[in-house]
């Protein structure tokens, strides 16, 4: 990643450290019981980024833990073994995705989180920035609909959503991905598109993304994702 700068996330004594090169995808801050038990704090804020973007140096070991939505989406927690700090994690269902814990830069001038989620369980007493994308909330009517298959009806709807959070790059990435599941191409293409134009590190993780794979062979979405 030439030219582009560069941050350090590193455990408590420094043995496991990580290099992240460029913007994060996103930051978001989570509020679900695990986050918080795992953090030991009131909520986790953590950053994503593309697996090109980042570079691990050190040992380090790993906990699974798998989600109790009904995705049993699995997370990958990589700590070091010295210290036991948690430095970021990874997602077997997301190969090119790797998330950071905002803290292990240790640098008040991280950019801040743009999504929020599990709101249902935040301590009252924690105020999100009044700026911040719930993407709980923006994604929930659909994310059952994903489960479910039911690609095109989230095709039809994801147009409203968005017109709503134009600025939201998780959300058009998404509904992009539906759209093409149900082969609308210029519907993917454009809204992918987009997303790119608010978030450039998603270009990679579109490359490989196997929601993609029903208009892969497109010319438009070949020229989009290189």
């Amino acid at each position: 990643m030439l030219g582009m700068a560069t941050r350090d996330a590193t455990c408590s004594c420094g043995q496991l450290r990580l290099e992240a090169a460029g913007d994060p995808i996103m930051v978001s801050m989570c509020h679900c019981l695990a986050c918080q038990r795992r953090t030991g704090s009131a909520f986790g804020i953590q950053a994503g980024f593309t697996v090109d973007q980042v570079r691990v140096f050190g040992r380090f070991q790993d906990y699974a833990r798998t989600s109790d939505e009904e995705d049993r989406r699995v997370h990958v927690f990589h700590f070091c073994p010295d210290c036991g700090a948690t430095v970021f994690y990874t997602e077997p269902d997301e190969p090119d995705l790797v998330v950071v814990m905002v803290g292990a830069f240790a640098d008040p001038t991280f950019p801040p989180p743009t999504e929020s989620g599990y709101g249902s369980r935040r301590h009252p007493w924690v105020t999100p920035p009044a700026t911040i994308e719930n993407h709980d909330e923006v994604w929930a009517p659909l994310r059952l609909l994903y489960e479910a298959g039911e690609y095109s009806e989230i095709a039809d709807r994801g147009r409203e959503l968005i017109e709503a959070h134009p600025e939201n790059a998780k959300l058009l990435y998404n509904v992009a991905c539906c759209e093409s599941l149900a082969v609308r191409t210029s519907d993917a293409v454009e809204h992918l598109r987009l997303a790119i134009d608010r978030a450039v590190q998603v270009r990679s993780l579109a490359a490989g993304d196997s929601d993609f794979d029903p208009i892969r062979d497109e010319p438009a979405f070949k020229e989009l994702v290189g």
